[in-house]
């Protein structure tokens, strides 16, 4: 049976929600949930001053500087086949949920339930076991709207990147096939030198060449045959 996501469309919208680079690393992030069957309940991504200081004044927050507020952070919750919560800590520490937590720590997340970073969370004197935060270049560093998640939109700076790029590569081929060309003219032009006209001349005669391409580079299969027509017809 093909998995499904039961969250899928309200997972999708909050992440969209999401700084630029953060949503990125939450897409990758969501898509190993996907990959490894994991069901979970995005709920909450960014978050109104006024939101955050409602949770600071119920103890659900310590701080005014929350990584919801600038995009750069996400709530989730582990779901039962029902679509039920479960809001427990043995529901994050589970070993599929853990391999995800894993994962997202590997790709710059900071994990609510290990703030340290030491891979224990009973040492946590504040546990906020929903929470990832992508760290990405310090708080408040990530954009907005400035980078396409889809492969298929740019930004107009993007575009604009792009063509300069494609343009280069562009010239740089022109100028290659010039020089290859360069180099054909000057290694297989039908004209032969007036110091091998004699020469040349004569190895047509005696039927050592066809006289084709006289400049050009002689391959070593080449010179065989020539040395077998000179020993058919001057030494054998």
């Amino acid at each position: 049976m093909t998995f499904k996501m039961i969250y899928d469309d309200r997972n999708r919208n909050n992440l969209n929600k999401l700084a630029d680079h953060t949503k990125i690393a939450a897409y990758k992030w969501y898509q190993y949930c996907i990959d490894n069957q994991i069901q979970i309940l995005i709920y909450e991504t960014i978050r109104t001053k006024e939101k955050q200081a409602e949770n600071v004044a119920k103890g659900a927050s310590k701080t005014m500087m929350s990584y919801h507020l600038v995009g750069q952070a996400l709530d989730f919750v582990p779901v039962n086949s029902k679509g039920e919560a479960t809001w427990s800590i043995n529901s994050y520490i589970r070993k599929d949920v853990m391999s995800a937590i894993n994962y997202a720590k590997s790709l710059g997340f900071t994990w609510g339930g290990d703030w340290d970073n030491d891979g224990e969370w009973r040492d946590e004197t504040f546990l906020d076991s929903p929470h990832l935060q992508y760290n990405y270049k310090g708080y408040a560093t990530d954009s907005f709207n400035k980078v396409k998640v889809n492969g298929d939109e740019l930004t107009l700076s993007q575009y604009k990147e792009l063509l300069s790029k494609i343009n280069e590569l562009n010239n740089e081929i022109v100028l290659l096939k010039s020089n290859v060309n360069n180099k054909a003219d000057l290694y297989s032009t039908s004209s032969v030198g007036e110091s091998h006209t004699e020469s040349s001349k004569w190895a047509i005669e005696n039927e050592l060449t066809n006289g084709d391409n006289p400049t050009a580079a002689l391959t070593r299969q080449q010179a065989f045959t020539m040395f077998k027509r000179f020993y058919d017809k001057f030494i054998k």
